[in-house]
């Protein structure tokens, strides 16, 4: 009886630590809090048409369209780390040979965003460090 309660215990706790070695996942509501704490006014934005390629469904998942100074902010929000890189490289798979306007990726955790911006790639990305500030805030919570 002891070696089945022994047993029983070390499964129990073999779950539990591979559990607590999981990564945070970053909710929705987390990643618009962490923005707004960066001063960046981002709003859901329904209007940007489904045709675009930024809020095409991407390894399963659909965006949730936000606007931030105008432009499509598209965040992609996955069950883990992995799901959102198959997620990245589904999108580099179906624009590979597409001629898309300018746009930055981040990437933390579980999420993916796109910030359509639709300049000159040369030119500096007006919200880039804030975004990424927002972003690294929420890395490892």
């Amino acid at each position: 009886m002891n070696k089945i309660t022994f047993f029983l215990i070390s499964i129990v706790f073999l779950l539990a630590s591979c559990e607590s070695a999981n990564l945070h996942m970053i909710t929705l509501d987390e990643l618009v809090a962490s923005f707004e704490k960066q001063q960046l006014v981002i709003n859901e934005n329904k209007k940007f048409s489904n045709n675009n390629i930024f809020r095409i469904k991407l390894n399963g998942v659909r965006p949730s369209p936000y606007e931030l100074d105008g432009k499509l902010l598209s965040v992609y929000i996955y069950n883990s780390a992995k799901k959102r890189e198959k997620g990245l490289e589904d999108f580099r798979n179906k624009t590979a040979t597409m001629n898309t306007v300018s746009y930055n990726v981040y990437e933390v955790e579980n999420v993916l965003i796109f910030y359509v911006y639709e300049h000159d790639m040369s030119m500096e990305v007006e919200f880039d460090d804030a975004i990424k500030e927002a972003l690294s805030e929420l890395k490892g919570k």
